[in-house]
């Protein structure tokens, strides 16, 4: 199926074949998706046809004129048509027609051949009342047929006067026209609803829709929101040079999907084989962290267990495949590349509890002995983990601050949009204290960690819980909001489950057709989810932090209040999203991208709309709340977010140097 028929399909919108030769030419090339389906909606139809496409390509400038509006003013195709007939005349305005109704040709008809035949002197010249605007004048003839003259008028009348008919081969609802005749405007009030040129007879030849005006916005997209920097207020972050480099960004990454072995195989067995590719990748990876621990010696394939001394400590590295929990103890299904074992760990063993923080899929160590009877007893469990200590890191010349925010959700009718501006101000030097004004002054750097407008169709009922109901008025109304920052500040900007990109993890960047305006700011970097930012040397792991919603499912005294423990958890397991087929959707690639190979100074996530922080292992990790009160769907999981907070980030330390508190302003 081709991909604009598929997309539009996709939206429920239908196409009919002539309109899909007419656009698919062009689709990709002088229009996008969105494009079209703003146009379909704006006309309120959900059948692209032959019309609906030409006035769309009109609009475009693709083409100069629509070709049906030729076929009703000759009854020919344009490819049929003399060029004196297609300059002649102009047409009446009847949407969706093709050709004119068979009465109308012949009454038509029969009134030119009778007026060919009158010779009507200059004198006796008629006004043709009703509908006509401009006398008609047939030059100096000698003769005339009063009677004649007299009968072709009632013809004309009553051929205009015939408007159910016109109105029944039109399609239109509309009981009365308003009609402009030769430029003039005559419709009530002044309205004009169709434009109609008449020939030297009075006869309407030509209709020519015009494009509906667009529907004026009821909701705002902060277009006359501007803020100036502050007047004598010194930006020392304008002479510190800036130092930041994207390390890894999904977008970087060549992936070679497997090709299909001959014609006859099915699409099912690439998919299959694409996911095993992709756990041999994450097996790979997470063997090579647990090696780099010195505990872990001894690591023996699963596959070559029964040609060792059962008697001897081993490790074996595998997948977790389950995990059961026993009268006794912990049972685990563990697989590598050579072979599947159970592993079993009793109660009384020290590392028991360790158990508990294994999740499905995840990739561990076990130490302990092999038995007979094909099953591995574990004596200790290895988690991938991050060292214990860290090198110090020189220090900075210049203080640097950054700020870490996420979840805006520009477009809820929750959005604290008082609260961001009252920010907005902030960043450009409208301070309270001395303290503030100096950590102002030294913002460097301000990192959005995705949900950056609440989006159209998340969740059932949203429509009714939005302020700005069209997705391309929410980047927008977004990049308005953003265009206030300083220039000197620079943003990075990644999305999250509710923007326009790609749902599973990882998620490459904003679809460019919907959030346009964010790709226009120029001090904003566009990032993936997940991303690494060095920033003067300091690693910031910047992820949405969706795998939290898995860590409190399968892991016991987890939750959303105290998001995060759970990042936490994916940090010792090193990685972002460790369960398949869990909540959170995994993409087919060929390589795991989510593992956190590198062990960074610092990790944001969002998501969860709660602000929370600790130091585990001498990394930070912080979760950067939210801008959005509570909504409906929160009251009923009982999470209660803390808006409108803004933490502040040392970035030497890569520590918190202090929360600023807009929530007052928060009155949603």
């Amino acid at each position: 199926m081709d991909e604009l028929v598929r997309g539009l399909m996709s939206n429920n919108y239908l196409i009919t074949p002539p309109a899909y030769f007419l656009l698919s030419e062009h689709y990709n090339k002088d229009f996008t998706l969105p494009e079209l389906i703003k146009f379909a909606k704006a006309k309120g139809t959900f059948i692209i046809d032959e019309i609906i496409a030409e006035e769309f390509l009109e609009a475009k400038e693709i083409i100069t004129k629509p070709k049906h509006l030729e076929k009703f003013m000759t009854g020919k195709k344009p490819e049929e048509q003399s060029p004196e007939e297609s300059e002649e005349g102009q047409t009446l305005e009847i949407s969706e027609a093709e050709e004119a109704p068979t009465f109308v040709s012949e009454a038509i008809s029969e009134v030119v051949k009778e007026a060919e035949k009158l010779e009507i002197p200059e004198s006796q010249e008629q006004h043709l009342t009703s509908e006509v605007a401009e006398e008609p004048s047939m030059g100096e003839i000698e003769e005339t047929s009063e009677e004649a003259v007299s009968e072709l008028v009632e013809e004309v009348e009553t051929l205009e006067e015939d408007k159910e008919a016109v109105e029944e081969f039109a399609g239109e609802e509309e009981t009365e026209e308003s009609f402009e005749t030769n430029g003039e405007e005559n419709g009530e009030n002044g309205e004009v609803k169709r434009k109609v040129i008449f020939d030297e007879y009075g006869v309407p030849l030509v209709a020519e829709e015009e494009l509906p005006e667009e529907e004026k916005k009821t909701y705002s997209v902060y277009a006359d929101f501007k803020v100036s920097p502050r007047e004598g207020f010194e930006f020392i972050a304008k002479d510190i040079e800036a130092d930041f480099k994207v390390k890894f960004d999904v977008r970087n990454v060549k992936l070679k999907p497997p090709k299909a072995k001959n014609g006859t195989t099915k699409e099912g067995e690439v998919i299959v084989k694409v996911y095993e590719n992709y756990f041999k990748s994450r097996l790979k990876k997470m063997r090579k962290i647990l090696r780099e621990n010195p505990e872990v010696s001894g690591v023996i394939d699963i596959g070559k267990l029964s040609y060792i001394n059962p008697e001897g400590d081993v490790t074996i590295i595998g997948l977790v495949n389950s995990k059961r929990e026993t009268r006794n103890g912990y049972m685990f299904e563990v697989e590598d590349l050579t072979g599947i074992i159970k592993v079993f760990i009793g109660r009384d063993k020290e590392d028991y509890k360790k158990a508990f923080e294994i999740m499905p899929d995840s990739v561990v160590a076990f130490k302990g002995r092999y038995s007979k009877r094909g099953i591995f007893f574990a004596e200790n469990i290895y988690l991938p983990d991050v060292p214990l200590y860290k090198k110090e890191k020189p220090p900075l010349e210049e203080k640097v601050y950054a700020v870490l925010i996420s979840d805006i959700h520009v477009g809820s009718n929750k959005f604290c949009e008082k609260a961001f501006m009252k920010f907005l101000e902030w960043l450009n030097g409208n301070v309270n204290t001395k303290t503030e004004e100096e950590i102002v002054s030294r913002i460097k750097y301000m990192i959005i960690a995705g949900d950056v407008v609440d989006g159209i169709g998340i969740y059932p009922g949203q429509y009714n819980e939005l302020s700005i109901p069209d997705i391309f008025d929410q980047y927008e109304a977004l990049a308005n909001l953003l265009s206030n920052v300083p220039e000197h500040i620079t943003m990075f900007i990644g999305p999250g489950n509710h923007d326009a990109a790609r749902t599973a993890l990882p998620q490459p960047e904003f679809y460019r057709e919907y959030a346009k305006p964010l790709y226009d700011l120029k001090n904003a970097v566009i990032i993936s989810n997940p991303a690494v930012i060095d920033l003067h040397g300091r690693e910031f792991l910047i992820v949405h932090g969706r795998g939290i919603e898995d860590v409190v499912s399968y892991v016991p005294n987890m939750s959303h209040h105290q998001p995060v423990k759970p990042m936490v958890q994916l940090l010792k397991l090193r990685h972002l999203a460790p369960t398949f087929g869990g909540k959170v959707p995994i993409a087919p690639d060929p390589e795991d991208l989510l593992v956190i190979e590198s062990v960074p100074d610092l990790v944001q996530m969002g998501h969860v709309h709660v602000l929370d922080y600790q130091i585990y292992r001498g990394v930070f990790l912080i979760n950067s709340a939210t801008w959005q009160a509570q909504t409906e769907f929160q009251k009923m999981v009982n999470i209660v977010p803390t808006p409108a907070r803004v933490p502040i980030i040392d970035v030497e330390t890569a520590k918190l140097r202090m929360i600023v508190d807009f929530s007052k302003w928060c009155d949603v």
